[in-house]
């Protein structure tokens, strides 16, 4: 064995402590590089077993899951760098004089690199096999948890073939993270030893390598208010943490880090479950029985600069056969049913600028207004319910049955938040001849009259989720037909209600209507360009499971990603930490011996725990809240929230910081044994 092999070898059997959370944090990030490429493996296969040997989409998603491997594994590598460097750093400045005398006696630069590089050879000798396997069985547990959770996914599908993710041995990822291992591992030694290499001989003898002194200042000046706050053992914590400022800075990164990562985290997992809620808001429905048209929009001259819309094709039901329907659907073990239907797009109506208020004008605005700015053009849309939930809406509004109701609540987001406003004013409003124009010029014109209105939390959701328009009315079921209607449905048997739904819905809707789930359903369009209506039954409750078994999964993979990556910088702190602590022996012992208690060096300790956490909050809590805020960006692309100030997890994350700094302090003070330093542990 090579003179620098066995000073490795040395090194590493003289500080075992440090050895081995070293060790560790080469195994979890070899793991987690491992259970990377095994799950891209797994998604290949799954890939194409779902698109059946097509050339053109199995390269697609091949690529796709390659970026998400790369990207996924970029991180691992960047942080086990910041980790692991920072333990080879630590052990040689632990050498620095020992690197000092090799040079005076004829070490060459290569030679002091090699000691450190051996160093981390012996490491991955062992730990990267440790990791692998660690890593295939992380890779296992990892596909039974999406296994588990797509139960759920598979039952909403209705497909025949169901989503699974398979455990597979693959050669290639075996190889590529032990590559990669291997590389990070090297990498993070090489940067410190190419550092011990270029340190002079004196200087590596006096240990002065390290040192970098300040300009104007003394280098180990205390704060005033420091001494102030926390007397003479807060300014000996201030110093020492100047002092081992490069030890404890990789200690502060490990730390931000994790509080960044966590806040995000959590934030992201906010706004998942906003999403699910915004699916079905308001609505408490087990089931939606469903109608809808095809519409088709027919121009006299598509290639024309200004094409003339002639007519809109689609296949609408009447209020009365909807409401027909919904009584049916109730004599199901008298189900409870709310039927809401709106009608197709294309009604626009023009109203002057004083019957609008200021908040629908500051949303609107500079949208949809004529020239003089003085009226303006908006979207109109026409609801309507079963007769049964249309009286108990007109008892809301106080208003008698037969009557046309204006919704008059408006939701704007905006980089202020989310808002909810009365948009009109219905007393302006009734004093006006309402007409409502058609999308087609030579359509007649709709003439209503208001009669009162309904607002904020007494509109039901499932009549806000038909909300489509700048304006609604509620108009009597008799009134207007519906190209979109939805019967919602809390039935205690929900298979025995979808089958009897289905029969309804054949037995009552004309023939032209494809209703899905039956046999008719499965078709093959042939009617030529005639407008065909759709009905369904569909799972609200398996939809809502499934989404959140999605969002389950989601949030258990990505806290279990940042749960590893935080076990690796945690190894990395705890090594720094204790081996800083450890290495004072000599200035405990001196402290000591000029009059300072037992007491005083626990509090001195404990000090610079709160000292080094208060630096990483200060740092990764601003950081984590930026990463809030781009989450919050990024999540209002689909669907709009307000932002929430992500206070439980700054709460959580600095209880966190503190707790383990405390623990890891006391802990290391714990194992320092005899001399005048053993009663640390009694007043720590």
């Amino acid at each position: 064995m090579k003179l620098t092999q066995k000073l490795a070898y040395s090194q590493i059997k003289t500080n075992r402590s440090r050895a081995m959370w070293t060790l560790i944090g080469i195994v979890l990030s070899t793991a987690m590089i491992t259970a990377v490429f095994g799950f891209a493996a797994s998604g290949n296969v799954l890939i194409q077993e779902m698109i059946g040997g097509n050339d053109f989409y199995d390269s697609m998603y091949d690529a796709a899951i390659a970026a998400m491997s790369v990207f996924f594994v970029g991180i691992i590598v960047i942080s086990s760098v910041i980790v692991i460097s920072n333990s080879f750093r630590v052990s040689a400045g632990e050498r620095t004089a020992q690197f000092g005398i090799l040079k005076s006696v004829g070490a060459t630069k290569k030679q002091i690199a090699q000691t450190i590089m051996y160093e981390g050879i012996f490491f991955c000798i062992i730990g990267i096999p440790a990791g692998i396997l660690a890593g295939l069985l992380l890779h296992f547990a990892g596909v039974q948890i999406v296994n588990y959770y797509v139960i759920d996914i598979n039952a909403i599908s209705g497909n025949d073939q169901e989503l699974i993710l398979r455990f597979v041995f693959a050669w290639w990822a075996i190889l590529s993270a032990a590559v990669v291992a291997f590389g990070t591992v090297g990498l993070s030694a090489w940067l410190p030893a190419r550092k011990a290499a270029k340190i002079s001989a004196i200087d590596a003898i006096r240990k002065t390598g390290e040192i970098r002194a300040k300009s104007g200042a003394r280098r180990t000046r205390a704060s005033r208010i420091v001494a102030k706050l926390f007397g003479f053992e807060g300014t000996l914590a201030a110093k020492s943490l100047k002092r081992s400022r490069r030890n404890f800075r990789a200690t502060v990164i490990s730390l931000t880090m994790g509080v960044v990562m966590f806040i995000t985290a959590a934030t992201f997992g906010d706004y998942l479950k906003e999403m699910i809620d915004a699916f079905w808001p308001g609505i408490d429905a087990r089931a939606a029985v469903q109608y809808w048209t095809d519409i088709s929009h027919v121009y006299d001259d598509v290639n024309a600069e200004e094409p003339k819309l002639l007519r809109i094709d689609h296949a609408s039901i009447s209020g009365t056969l909807a409401d027909d329907i919904a009584e049916k659907l109730r004599e199901y073990q008298g189900t409870p049913i709310y039927g809401a239907g709106s009608d197709v797009s294309g009604h626009w109506i023009t109203l002057p600028k004083e019957i609008i208020n200021p908040k629908m004008l500051e949303a609107k605005d500079p949208y949809n207004y004529h020239p003089d700015k003085t009226e303006y053009e908006l979207s109109v849309r026409f609801v309507v319910t079963d007769r049964e939930n249309y009286a108990r809406l007109c008892k809301t509004a106080r208003v008698p049955v037969g009557s046309n109701i204006l919704v008059n609540s408006y939701t704007w987001y905006s980089e202020g938040g989310r808002m909810v406003f009365v948009p009109y004013n219905l007393a302006d409003l009734q004093k006006q001849k309402l007409m409502f124009a058609s999308e087609i010029e030579d359509e007649s014109k709709r003439e209503l009259i208001l009669h009162g209105e309904i607002k904020g939390s007494d509109i039901p959701g499932e009549v806000l989720h038909k909300t489509l328009g700048d304006l609604t009315v509620i108009v009597p079921p008799e009134s207007s037909e519906s190209g979109f209607y939805d019967w919602y449905a809390n039935p205690t048997d929900k298979a025995g209600f979808t089958s009897y739904a289905l029969n309804v819905l054949s037995e009552m809707l004309p023939e032209n209507t494809k209703i899905i789930g039956t046999p008719s359903g499965d078709f093959t369009e042939d009617e030529g360009s005639k407008v065909l209506g759709r009905a369904d039954v569909f799972d609200i409750e398996g939809a809502l499971a499934a989404q959140r078994s999605m969002a389950n999964l989601v949030m258990t993979f990505i806290y279990g990603f940042i749960a590893l990556l935080m076990l690796i910088s945690l190894t990395n702190v705890i090594s720094t930490i204790s081996t800083n602590v450890r290495s004072r022996s000599r200035e405990f012992a001196v402290l000591r011996s000029v009059g300072m208690t037992n007491g005083g060096l626990g509090r001195m300790l404990r000090l610079e725990s709160v000292m080094c956490s208060l630096k990483a909050l200060m740092i990764g809590v601003p950081l984590g809240c930026l990463g809030s805020y781009i989450i919050y960006r990024v999540s209002v692309s689909p669907v709009e929230f307000r932002f929430l100030f992500p206070w439980v997890s700054i709460v959580q994350c600095t209880l966190a910081v503190f707790v383990i700094t405390w623990v890891i302090i006391r802990y290391s003070a714990s194992r320092i044994r005899g001399g005048i330093i053993a009663g640390i542990r009694e007043n720590y």
